[in-house]
């Protein structure tokens, strides 16, 4: 079994179910909690889960550890989506966070502005509860 003691420095630990493990952190401490994680050896970033909630969105990052998956849940302004990136600690998280903005409007701070699935043009963010 993994020592979990640290893990109350990536936020309120809410929830354990098996090896999954369910933390909700601010927003603003995102970056704090994931370098955390990279210095703990996560090895990867499994996926990113994004929810318009109505009133703010919650993104959900996905991480795998020692037989464990770590789950890191934040809440967004529905307004003004925005969120800084993670790819400086774990690159292969781009392709998420280019799904989020895309399909969400989440403006995620630090990548391009590129599409992955819908047109250039498109003003339309399929997953929004519109």
């Amino acid at each position: 079994m993994m020592d979990t003691d640290w893990l109350k420095k990536l936020g309120k630990v809410y929830r354990t179910d098996g090896n999954d493990i369910y933390i909700k952190t601010d927003a603003k401490d995102i970056a704090s909690a994931i370098k955390t994680l990279k210095d703990k050896k996560t090895s990867h970033i499994t996926a990113i889960t994004g929810i318009d909630m109505k009133k703010n969105m919650e993104i959900i990052y996905h991480f795998w550890l020692e037989k464990h998956m770590i789950n890191i849940k934040t809440t967004i302004s529905r307004e003004t989506p925005k969120i800084m990136t993670i790819t400086k600690e774990f690159p292969g998280a781009l392709l998420f966070e280019m799904e989020l903005a895309e399909m969400l409007g989440v403006k995620v701070e630090g990548i391009g502005e590129e599409h992955l699935l819908l047109a250039e043009d498109s003003a339309v963010y399929p997953l929004r509860r519109d």
